[in-house]
């Protein structure tokens, strides 16, 4: 027997907060889910936690997923990439994010799309798209209603409540300007055009939303790349100058990120340049993570450059951070040279309760796997975990760390694919996904020849997000592809145990989560260490609902959250319909 603990709302028909300092929202359409008795339990921080029983339960499996995009109505292909041009724009393909945006308790879909500097997007109706969940397995396009349907070389996204009212808002980064959506709460967004930054000619790749300034506002982070146009020379894989390839990020000079601190009257403003003037210049960033990952209750910025050094930019409050990447060992790649860094993903992959990381790159580099060992830093551990030896060959882009099998252990999922065909004789263009089993923390295993048939075909992938889509209790995945359409990856693993969901809504900090540390303990005294999403991956926006194992049986011994504002609250051993020390018990 499992529950879903959803902290604050409900999944289905929204909670009512008496908290005054957020506004509460309207009730929205009901869905299947909605006729399943719901209940809240109030703590102590004005924060309130729900729990709605779900019936999971696991057994012995291995990791499988299928496609199931078509007969779910899911149709989205990028546009403008690959072309014989070879720009730089079209390497990256584009964003996706999983996100609620009507607050009825499913996972929608936002696909940004590309452009060709020969043959606009406009000018052949190629625009970015939203999918809006019916149930859980179909989606109908609402792009074009909900007024998030632009054209232009969109790139990564993010999603965020930064206005506390409820409902998710939206984030484009773009090569060229950047775009920002309030979501008006009735199924369509408005464009905020009046915040600086945000309108630039810079070649944005990655967002996210996280609150770091502790100010119970979500601020947004943007990762910016090279500074390249589209009238700089061709590059060769040839002398004779016959076949073109993709530019080199070293031909150019980075660009520096920017972070938008939320002036909480609906628009941004400029903050400090994070990590300061110094390093503006080496910045060719590709991906963003934001998590405390020095233990000091504030969250950090951790950005992956491309053929420059990592990022890791420790908070130290108001908005000031301080770059300690070399320090801490994660300036570079595990073999001490300058690494690609796609991708990155985050967990505790050895459940000592400490956020890891692993970091994609280019095609015979390797995914760095990263250790937090706390106050000593970060030390490589890829070739100990045998992901060496997988990984070595292929080009690696996003990549997810979640537990596919409710093993307790947390897997790996990363997509690849190659920026230009070599021919025959060269690297492969087309790639198989990878799936790696986590073995007891100690070693992860290859199982993608067993995952199903989507890992046995090759592709051009490029952004993964994850979330539960069909909210049976297990992630399900979220690839795009150039040349090819995007998939969804349905769970289908044996699960070799239950599962609980959890979803994180303040009423004192940001109504957001994003980043913050979640822990929980079982009765047995297991404990399980995640984070809620804030960045991750590669230009994509994950899911803020967690889904963390719980054993064969799921017998709840407390949750423990800290908070962005650094407040830790935990509830004890809560139970439906059960008066708790934290607050009390409201019947939704």
């Amino acid at each position: 027997m499992g529950f879903v603990l959803v902290v604050g709302a409900a999944m289905a028909s929204m909670l009512l907060v008496t908290d005054e300092s957020r506004p509460v929202a309207n009730e929205r359409r009901r869905t299947a889910q909605s006729a399943t008795p719901l209940e809240s339990v109030a703590g102590r921080a004005g924060n309130e936690l729900t729990l709605l029983d779900d019936g999971t339960s696991g057994t012995p499996g291995s990791i499988r997923f299928a496609d199931s995009a078509v007969q779910s109505g899911v149709e989205f292909t990028y546009y403008g990439a690959p072309t014989r041009e070879h720009n730089m724009t079209e390497q990256n393909g584009g964003g996706i994010a999983i996100f609620d945006f009507d607050a009825d308790g499913l996972c929608d879909l936002f696909f940004s799309n590309g452009s060709d500097f020969r043959r606009r997007a406009e000018t052949v109706g190629a625009f970015s798209e939203l999918f809006q969940a019916v149930d859980f397995e179909s989606y109908v396009p609402v792009g074009r209603l909900s007024e998030v349907a632009v054209p232009g070389f969109g790139q990564g996204c993010a999603s965020g409540d930064f206005d506390n009212d409820g409902f998710a808002d939206l984030a484009l980064a773009c090569f060229g300007r950047n775009r920002l959506w309030r979501n008006n709460g009735d199924g369509t967004f408005s464009e905020i055009n009046d915040s600086r930054d945000l309108a630039s000619d810079q070649w944005s790749t990655s967002m996210a939303f996280a609150d770091l300034n502790a100010d119970g506002l979500l601020d947004l982070y943007i990762v910016n790349y090279v500074d390249w146009n589209s009238d700089v020379a061709p590059c060769f894989l040839d002398q004779a100058k016959t076949r073109r390839k993709v530019c080199s990020p070293l031909d150019f000079s980075g660009q520096a990120d920017m972070l938008l601190k939320n002036s909480g009257n609906g628009a941004f403003e400029p903050a400090v340049k994070p990590g300061g003037e110094s390093i503006t210049s080496i910045a060719k960033g590709l991906a963003v993570q934001i998590v405390d990952l020095n233990g000091d209750g504030r969250l950090d910025v951790f950005v992956a450059n491309d053929t420059t050094r990592n990022f890791l930019l420790l908070n130290q409050g108001r908005l000031s951070f301080e770059e300690t990447s070399v320090a801490m060992g994660l300036a570079m790649s595990q073999d001490g040279s300058l690494g690609s860094s796609m991708g990155v993903a985050c967990g505790d992959y050895d459940r000592d309760g400490r956020s890891d990381l692993f970091v994609t790159n280019f095609a015979n580099e390797v995914v760095d796997a990263l250790q937090n060992l706390g106050d000593s830093g970060f030390v490589a551990s890829n070739a100990e975990l045998g992901i060496d030896r997988v990984s070595r060959k292929a080009l690696n882009f996003g990549i997810v760390l979640d537990d596919f099998d409710l093993d307790g252990w947390p897997d790996l999922f990363f997509a690849n694919g190659h920026i230009w065909d070599s021919g025959p004789d060269g690297d492969e263009y087309e790639m198989r996904p990878t799936v790696m089993a986590n073995v007891g923390g100690k070693r992860f295993v290859d199982g993608s020849n067993s995952a199903g048939e989507y890992f046995r075909k090759r592709w051009l992938g490029r952004a993964v997000a994850k979330g539960d889509l069909d909210n049976d209790g297990d992630v399900d995945l979220l690839v795009a592809h150039l040349k090819a359409p995007a998939a969804i990856l349905r769970n289908d693993s044996v699960r070799q145990g239950s599962s609980l969901r959890l979803q994180f809504i303040g009423t004192v900090a940001s109504r957001d989560a994003l980043g913050s540390q979640v822990d929980v303990e079982l009765l047995d005294g297991t404990h399980y260490v995640t984070h809620v999403p804030s960045g991750g991956s590669f230009q994509a926006s994950h899911s803020p609902v967690v889904v963390v194992p719980a054993g064969e049986r799921p017998e709840l011994g407390a949750v423990t959250i800290q908070w962005s504002t650094g407040t830790i609250e935990t509830w004890s051993e809560p139970q439906s319909n059960q008066p708790n020390r934290s607050g009390t018990v409201v019947l939704v």
